[in-house]
């Protein structure tokens, strides 16, 4: 067998053993997206040199956490752009499609205790993206949640998305999301009944590709309404020109979260849409 072929046969046996491993995934429940996940996070970060953490010798610790049927590595470029910026970043993954947004919740305050122990901490941030906002603000509203210093969401749907409560019932939409969490994104879900904690500290960024999807009212980034990902009451939301998956990873957002995460406010202004 000649090198060409060897190489080819090789090629398609990876590929074949991604797919199966990825189709394992799913039926099981697991993260089929991280492949995805990595490659879309692959490459260098920016610095800038005005939106370090304080060089005070503290723990300025931001806890990310992702959207559903993600994995911690879809925030993989967020995470080291943090770290490279003093912060200690604890980037918490969970089966997003396996259970209930109170049950992610709970695995998240796991997580967060497992990493407490050491130094005090200084003060904490959190950043979610997508329905990773909501079960941050699920954990917040427990007794024992860490008092955040900021929160800043990325396209998530505060009061639940129109777009999944079109789709909940498809049998492709629950085969691939579940039948738990992904069904509370529905804005009816007496989920979206408890009160929006901590929006004081909240900076909200917004997708915006105009009247990008015919299924949801107004501008929108494809999967999320502007108007849904827009958190009443927060400090500061800016509208950014980036569709739902790029609020995770592009360069002008991760600038914007260190901005609000230093400053209060996000780049070019206070606040405003």
């Amino acid at each position: 067998m000649g090198r060409g072929a060897r190489l080819r046969r090789w090629l398609a046996g990876s590929v074949l053993g991604l797919a199966g491993l990825a189709g394992g995934m799913v039926l099981a429940g697991g993260p089929v997206a991280w492949p995805f996940d990595v490659v879309l996070n692959l490459g260098g970060v920016e610095d800038h040199a005005n939106l370090h953490a304080p060089a005070d010798g503290g723990r300025h610790v931001v806890v990310l956490v992702h959207g559903v049927f993600r994995t911690a590595a879809s925030l993989g470029r967020l995470e080291r752009t943090l770290a490279r910026h003093g912060y200690e970043v604890w980037n918490v993954g969970y089966a997003s499609t396996a259970d209930t947004l109170d049950a992610h919740a709970t695995t998240l305050h796991e997580a967060i205790e497992r990493r407490r122990p050491g130094a005090p901490i200084a003060d904490v941030a959190f950043v979610g993206h997508s329905m990773g906002g909501l079960v941050i603000q699920e954990y917040l509203r427990r007794p024992g949640a860490l008092v955040p210093r900021a929160c800043v969401y990325l396209g998530t749907p505060h009061r639940g998305a129109v777009l999944a409560d079109l789709r909940r019932h498809w049998f492709l939409f629950r085969w691939a999301m579940g039948s738990k969490a992904a069904q509370q994104l529905s804005p009816g879900d007496a989920f979206h009944g408890r009160p929006l904690p901590c929006a004081a500290v909240s900076g909200v960024l917004v997708g915006d590709l105009g009247e990008g999807h015919a299924a949801i009212p107004g501008p929108d980034d494809g999967t999320v309404g502007v108007a849904e990902a827009t958190m009443p009451g927060a400090k500061a939301v800016r509208r950014v020109p980036f569709g739902h998956t790029s609020l995770s990873m592009a360069p002008e957002v991760l600038r914007q979260v260190l901005h609000f995460l230093a400053k209060g406010a996000f780049a070019d202004g206070p606040g405003g849409q």
